[in-house]
């Protein structure tokens, strides 16, 4: 008891209220400091505005390539000149004849809308889209080319890679006037009630994003879950374990990076894709998988799968077989006997497993910093990383972990009351 306490006081406790306390904390760096600070946080949307860019771009360019491969069968037309470097076809065709020839002047309604840093024509207002939702104007992957969209790219990691250097150097100024002039302190919401809309967004996506994590890892967890608890052979149910449990004995990052190698462009995936003649790697086709919201679902289910089974598994191996066999013997089908027997037995597992699976994903900073390095959308873990060790806001940081903390204790108390379980169940 005493060592529980320990732990409890150390390692729960005294963290908590401190964090806490600089949530309601406001610094007042000055006038010069504030500018900075603001600055700071616009340069660091502007970065967030062209990654979303740059993926849409991608996943562009991916259509385009798709769209060729299934083009080149039709068109032979670009052998007839074997000096010529290879080009996606436009749906014409006859662009690839020429390799001398001059681009075509773009639509005036194309795709500037992807760069955040155009000025806005006619009313094009895709760029005020902080996501990068298409718009129903400009250019499609049908009218566009590899060499457009690359021509679009090359400015936008241009401009990035200034707004890094820029950012560098104001926090180093912040820092600097933030010493020469003190801090102000006061308690207050301001560190709550200045978040911005983009940061504000991507807390909303990411209580959905690590919803749609704990949906999928009970999807694919709960048939494994029965599969091992149902087992009456011994040899089948240590089999079963042991595939479970040895990619856990590798360490977690090793895990996620395996994953990587898996779903990169250049991965095995892809190369599986080129052997079954899908698609042409040393054309330069493939899809670029790590580039969404998919990959890092997946490989969040693959980490924290454990923690799905397990419970499940423990309340499922408590239910009496014969109350299965019973139901089966009255003629019940599978999907009645797992909806009226197995499930409502398996509730406490499964909350459990729902909650330790969300909150794993919604404060995972691993799996969305390196699954894509910032060809998804953000996930709020990493703007928080930012507020705390790039943009040096403590407090701001401590403010959104606590607002995520919120977050996750209206979702356990939440998924108690649909599971109608309480707090023995869980413990059980």
């Amino acid at each position: 008891m005493g060592l529980a306490a320990l732990w409890i006081v150390l390692l729960i406790v005294l963290p908590q209220f401190s964090m806490i306390e600089r949530a309601f904390t406001y610094e007042d760096r000055g006038g010069a400091a504030a500018t900075l600070a603001l600055e700071i946080d616009r340069a660091y949307e502007e970065v967030f505005q062209i990654n979303t860019s740059l993926e849409e771009l991608d996943a562009e360019k991916d259509a385009v390539n798709a769209g060729e491969a299934t083009a080149k069968p039709q068109d032979g037309a670009s052998s007839l000149n074997p000096f010529a470097t290879p080009e996606p076809s436009t749906p014409s065709g006859a662009s690839g004849l020429n390799p001398f020839a001059e681009e075509s002047p773009a639509p005036s309604n194309d795709a500037t809308g992807l760069n955040p840093f155009a000025e806005p024509s006619g009313n094009d207002t895709s760029g005020l889209n902080p996501f990068g939702t298409p718009s129903s104007g400009g250019a499609t992957s049908a009218t566009r080319t590899i060499a457009e969209i690359e021509a679009e790219v090359e400015p936008l990691l241009a401009r990035k890679g200034e707004l890094e250097a820029k950012i560098a150097t104001l926090e180093a100024e912040e820092k600097a006037t933030s010493e020469s002039v003190g801090l102000d302190t006061s308690y207050s919401l301001k560190n709550f009630t200045m978040m911005s809309s983009i940061h504000f967004q991507i807390f909303l996506a990411t209580i959905a994003y690590a919803l749609c994590v704990t949906i999928l890892a009970f999807i694919m967890c709960y048939p494994v879950a029965y599969a091992v608890a149902t087992t009456t052979s011994r040899n089948k149910l240590a089999i079963l374990m042991i595939g479970l449990l040895i990619p856990y004995a590798i360490n977690e990052l090793l895990r996620i990076f395996s994953w990587i190698m898996i779903l990169e462009k250049q991965g095995i995936l892809n190369g599986l894709l080129d052997l079954l003649g899908i698609i042409n790697l040393e054309a330069g086709e493939g899809f670029r998988f790590v580039a969404s919201n998919g990959a890092v679902f997946t490989v969040m289910v693959y980490a924290y799968v454990l923690f799905m089974v397990f419970p499940i598994y423990n309340t499922i191996d408590t239910l009496d077989k014969n109350q299965i066999e019973a139901a089966r013997d009255l003629g019940a089908s599978t999907w009645r006997i797992h909806w009226r027997v197995v499930l409502p037995h398996a509730k406490p597992g499964i909350a459990v497993g729902a909650i330790m699976t969300f909150m794993l994903s919604a404060g995972s900073i691993a799996v969305p910093s390196a699954v894509g390095r910032g060809l998804h959308p953000d996930w709020f873990s990493q703007v928080i990383y930012r507020r705390f060790f790039e943009a040096d806001s403590w407090n701001q940081g401590a403010a959104y972990s606590l607002a995520l903390l919120v977050a996750c204790i209206v979702f356990i108390l939440f998924n108690m009351w649909v599971f109608r379980v309480g707090i023995r169940d869980i413990a059980k």
